[in-house]
């Protein structure tokens, strides 16, 4: 149920939030999420309102139901083109009925409005909306967005006419707000559970046969960041072809394949993008800059690398990429350590244009890393680029932060033919790095294509996603004709099959309008001609939007050119027979935006803004409004401790990996020294793999430190001086390192591989032997 908060609802002029509050109840059931979204507004004043929200919905869902409750009676909404669906809203609100409008204003924000709610009504929204749920290693990963973060807003190249673009993604922003979010998720996978959990909030978790029901530990959280929850099923997922039939007989198959492919050693170029914005500040810079620490580190002999920092201007560590090692690692570790969010707006275009205009190194291919929070306005700018150049370069990126934007995360990534990975806080970053640099090292197969045999298919995406190592891939497919067999996706020489069983096709489910929302999704990216004269092109653009409404029309989906619309018919005296008051809903400050403490934001009590400066004023210069009081909710939203505040502490992970990653002691020589003295003097270890691969030079060989022999104990560190004084420190010291690892750290090894990998290289050179298994036993 929604909580009841009476007496909480004031914004700055003295009204009421029309939203009382905020229920997602989804079920996870194979790869496919189907989540129904309730939103409860009433109307505590004694004029009629007309209620907009702002709310984030996962980048890649399929919208397909919108529903309006009052009291007993509900009002099912419908998919209109846009413009025809904003007109029915209008005529209804003219006419004084009810009227419930769902709008796309990207395809991971939207707006919900409610017209004519009367003085001391309750209206509920229902929305619908299903997703593939996507694999992060072994586990199936859930994200409920909650909060829309702050988007900088670059100058617009032409004028804009009506409410700025900018504006419609940026709702007003509070730092805590009088409805919260209760939250259920039933897992469904017929099979047993390894395990559950959630890096964003607590959780309670029942277990039962081949599931689990799970809820927020909290009945009541603040809508402040994304809510995360990992399900990994005991049993390793499998290739498997499923089948839905349409109600005019047509079928319609989710194919999804998991490929196995070698990472190689091949040499590649990699630019790492890293955004260094006023809103990446507090923890999502701490987060991001031990990203960038691993990525460097796992790079290999054959490797040129750069680093470029960006926010309203951008600067390049040396403007050429460098051959990978041990000195450029050392001046890579210490200028990371002078990195701060501290360069304003996020001006992402002009550094993407110079790194992509830059001469190729010939023979390497070119990969850019982006590290980034994603919050601009101008994405389909940005995907654009990124798309345009996909020939020559692949984006990896990596969304960082409590309310990334997916949109843009994901977007660029897939526009470029790379892939993506969000790292929320509470998560551990290691095993992310390291899935991205196995993708890195995936030889390039651009002709990657699915053999259906004689079925006749319409494929969605038409073109068949890249291959990368350790990396399910899932196709749609609708068919005419035929009765099954063997599917096989073709990647170069390699070719990996599964079978379809057309016969075996239910009625209904989600993967027919997961197949619909994929095609128009490849249709708004732009996959239309773009050659010939200009009438052509516009005469593309006309059929692409044909085609867009008319699925959205008969599917029932959201698009950018279709919304969903509900009026509810009135009688003459229950019509609304005056003008609805406008009543914007805050939305909560995303938890830890922009490094400023949930304590500081609260205390300050500001409304945040679109902005085109990308920073916020100095907190001690903010003023609360008038009459408006503290709220009891500035953290009540549970889970990790606020970002900016644990990024402080000597004993957190700052302290550990010593003041030469994080800017202190920044001046002193030789980086990659620095940090191991610095480590040495490091107390605790709550992360000691980590800390151990921090050690490694570029060559792959490691170096001793205090966290190798606090970890060893004196008995065994007795052990390693002894294969010191007979193999010398780097041999014994990596050999001692590997068999370390391999014993004790086993349930790290997707980490760790990469490194130990190279370790193993570097050992086999030096054509020595070290019974280092006898050393740690």
């Amino acid at each position: 149920m929604i909580t009841e908060r009476p007496n909480v609802g004031l914004i700055a002029n003295g009204a009421a939030v029309p939203l009382e509050g905020v229920r997602v109840d989804a079920t996870l059931r194979g790869a496919c999420l189907e989540v129904l979204v309730t939103q409860r507004y009433r109307n505590a004043e004694d004029v009629p309102l007309e209620a907009v929200y702002v709310f984030p919905i996962e980048e890649g869902a399929a919208v397909c139901g919108f529903a309006a409750k009052i009291g007993d009676t509900i009002v099912r909404g419908r998919v209109e083109e846009r413009e025809k669906a904003f007109a029915t809203y209008d005529d209804a609100m003219m006419e004084g009925h009810g009227a419930f409008l769902l709008d796309q204003e990207r395809p991971d924000v939207f707006t919900a409005s409610v017209g004519n709610l009367r003085p001391g009504e309750t209206v509920e929204l229902q929305i619908r909306y299903v997703v593939i749920a996507r694999r992060e290693g072994d586990a199936l990963r859930v994200s409920i967005p909650t909060t829309v973060s702050p988007r900088y807003v670059p100058a617009p190249s032409t004028p804009e006419i009506g409410q700025p673009d900018g504006e419609r993604v940026s709702p007003e922003r509070w730092p805590s707000v009088p409805y919260g979010l209760a939250l259920a998720l039933d897992v469904e996978l017929g099979a047993p559970l390894a395990g559950v959990e959630s890096p964003s909030h607590p959780i309670r978790t029942q277990l039962r046969d081949g599931g689990a029901r799970i809820e927020l530990a909290q009945d009541d959280v603040a809508l402040d960041r994304d809510v995360i929850v990992l399900v990994t099923p005991r049993e390793r997922a499998k290739p498997i072809a499923m089948v839905a039939r349409e109600e005019d007989g047509r079928r319609v198959a989710m194919i999804t394949f998991l490929p196995e492919l070698q990472a190689t050693d091949e040499g590649h170029e990699v630019i790492f993008l890293l955004d260094c914005s006023g809103s990446m500040g507090g923890g999502s810079i701490t987060q991001a800059k031990r990203a960038l620490q691993l990525c460097v580190r796992a790079l290999g002999a054959r490797d040129r690398f750069d680093v470029v920092r960006f926010g309203s201007s951008h600067e390049a560590f040396w403007g050429t990429s460098r051959a990978f090692d041990d000195r450029s690692l050392e001046e890579a570790t210490k200028r990371i350590a002078t990195i701060d969010a501290n360069l304003g707006g996020t001006e992402i275009l002009a550094p993407l244009r110079a790194i992509l205009a830059r001469p190729a190194v010939p023979g390497l291919a070119r990969r850019v890393l982006l590290l980034t929070d994603g919050q601009v306005s101008n994405e389909a700018e940005v995907i654009a680029l990124a798309k345009e150049h996909a020939a020559s370069t692949r984006v990896f990126a990596f969304g960082i932060g409590a309310g990334a934007s997916e949109h843009l995360v994901r977007g660029v990534a897939r526009a470029s033919r790379g892939a993506a990975e969000m790292i929320a806080p509470g998560e551990r970053i290691e095993p992310k790095v390291m899935r991205t640099f196995a993708r890195v090292r995936t030889p390039s197969l651009d002709d990657v294509r699915v053999e259906w045999g004689a079925l006749r298919v319409e494929q969605a995406p038409a073109r068949t996603p890249p291959v990368f190592a350790g990396d399910a891939l899932t196709v749609l497919a609708r068919i005419e004709g035929g009765g099954g067999g063997e599917i096989a996706l073709v990647a170069g020489t390699h070719r990996w099959t599964t079978t379809i069983d057309l016969e075996r096709a239910g009625a209904g489910g989600p993967i027919p309008v997961l197949w619909a929302r994929e095609r128009i999704r490849e249709l708004e990216d732009g996959t239309v001609q773009r050659r010939g004269s200009a009438q052509r092109r516009e005469e593309s653009e006309d059929r692409k939007r044909r085609e867009i409404v008319d699925l959205g029309v008969r599917y029932g989906l959201m698009s950018s050119a279709t919304s969903y619309v509900a009026v509810e018919e009135r009688a003459p005296d229950a019509r609304v027979s005056e003008p609805a008051q406008l009543r914007r809903i805050p939305v909560a400050l995303t938890s830890g935006w922009g490094g400023l403490p949930s304590s500081v934001v609260a205390a300050a009590g500001m409304p945040v803004h679109a902005t085109r400066t990308g920073a916020l004023p100095p907190p001690m210069v903010m003023a609360a409004p008038a009459g408006l009081p503290p709220s009891p909710r500035a953290s009540a939203s549970g889970g990790a401790p606020p970002r900016a505040e644990s990024a402080k502490k000597k004993g957190g992970f700052l302290g550990r990996v010593s003041d030469v990653l994080f800017g202190r002691g920044a001046e002193d020589e030789g980086a990659t020294m620095d940090f191991m003295e610095a480590e040495e003097h490091a107390t605790g270890s709550a992360d000691r793999v980590f800390e151990l691969l921090m050690t490694q030079k570029a060559d792959g060989s490691f170096v001793r430190s205090k966290v190798l022999d606090a970890w060893l104990g004196s008995a065994r560190v007795a052990k390693l001086e002894d294969a010191i004084r007979a193999h010398g420190d780097a041999i014994a010291t990596t050999a001692v390192v590997i068999a370390l690892l391999e014993l004790e750290a086993r349930d790290r090894e997707s980490e760790w591989r990469p490194a130990i990998t190279k370790a193993n290289s570097w050992l086999a050179s030096k054509s020595a032997t070290v019974d280092a298994g006898a050393i740690v036993r």
